[in-house]
């Protein structure tokens, strides 16, 4: 993999590609279906030598068939039966040995049933696909509407990232979605939730060869030539402890009450023991105080959010009980953040 910012697919080797006798009985006909040829170079860039690659939503296989020629071991998660069968058999195909494959959503898998992970790499579900194979529930192809397929994505990388090695790679690919005459941006939003649970840490754009036509005057589609490789990464950032330390003492003297605890707490008693992420405050449950105090950071810049979703003020508590803090974010002109989640439950 070199450092272009694109990478340009022009043809999956034959024996690789996905036979067209199983895509002609697969509930998508295989269109969801990611090639070997794009997710090699994924895997031999960003995974260790002999590493575990996992592929959270494996479809037919293509990630962990990429994985397995890269001589790395290969997991998936894959919540259609048959689909999960249906691994086994391509790998058979080319004699391989078949690789761990979950039939099941990995956010339902039990604590200790999945190994720990090297790199997690996938393509995820699109948003108003006709899923036509037996219903199952979970099934993100199968969301009512766009906000519930965003929270199921959170749901399965939140668990990806239980499983990852701390300093590993969750790569997921995505292009923004053309639905009737709105356009959806899947890979931007799927961007907001990687970002909140990893570090996002590059782009890279998936250009393919498709047939190009005139476009007519105002129209502003096009033949969707492209997706996204949103690559983020599993580390503890880097945040501005001086300036996070003077933004506590300047809360308090505006009158809001909250306790440090957790790594910052250690690093101000001494900031030798330990090099916090963020500043954990616990605060009462009460909605007008939380609400003053988030109301005081959001004039400062800060960015609000609970689970990677905007924090509506004035604050409504009810709304988020069972989510247990809130985070604010600031990041200046220089780069520099501070982040403080505040804890309520």
């Amino acid at each position: 993999m070199d450092d272009r910012s694109w990478m340009r697919l022009e043809a999956e080797p034959a024996e690789h590609a996905l036979p067209a006798d199983v895509a002609a009985r697969d509930p998508l006909a295989g269109r969801d279906i990611g090639w070997v040829t794009q997710m090699r170079p994924f895997v031999r860039h960003f995974c260790r030598a002999g590493g575990r690659v996992l592929d959270p939503f494996a479809g037919l296989g293509s990630t962990l068939l990429a994985a397995r020629l890269e001589g790395r071991d290969a997991v998936g998660c894959e919540i259609d039966a048959t689909r999960a069968a249906t691994i086994g058999e391509r790998f058979a195909r080319l004699g391989l040995a078949p690789p761990t494959v979950f039939a099941a959503s990995c956010d339902t898998l039990a604590d200790g049933a999945m190994p720990p992970i090297d790199l997690c790499l996938t393509n995820v579900p699109y948003f108003g696909c006709r899923w036509n194979g037996e219903p199952v529930p979970d099934q993100l192809y199968g969301s009512a509407t766009y906000e519930a397929h965003l929270a199921g994505l959170r749901e399965v990388f939140h668990r990806v990232r239980d499983v990852l090695a701390e300093g590993a790679f969750c790569i997921a690919m995505a292009e923004n979605l053309r639905l009737g005459d709105r356009t959806l941006p899947l890979a931007f939003d799927l961007a907001r939730i990687l970002g909140s649970l990893f570090v996002l840490q590059e782009e890279r754009v998936i250009v393919y060869d498709r047939a190009v036509g005139p476009a007519a005057p105002m129209d502003a589609r096009s033949n969707r030539s492209h997706e996204y490789a949103l690559i983020a990464r599993k580390r503890r950032e880097t945040v501005d402890l001086a300036a996070t330390a003077a933004l506590l003492n300047a809360l308090r003297a505006e009158g809001h009450r909250f306790t440090v605890f957790g790594s910052f707490a250690r690093w101000l008693q001494d900031p030798a023991s330990v090099t916090p992420a963020d500043a954990d405050l616990q605060v009462a449950p009460d909605e007008a105080a939380i609400d003053a105090l988030l109301q005081s950071l959001a004039r400062r810049g800060f960015s609000l959010r609970s689970w990677s979703d905007p924090v509506a003020l004035p604050l409504r508590l009810d709304a988020y009980r069972g989510r247990h803090y809130f985070r604010a974010e600031r990041i200046d002109r220089a780069g520099a953040l501070v982040r403080l989640d505040l804890c309520f439950e």
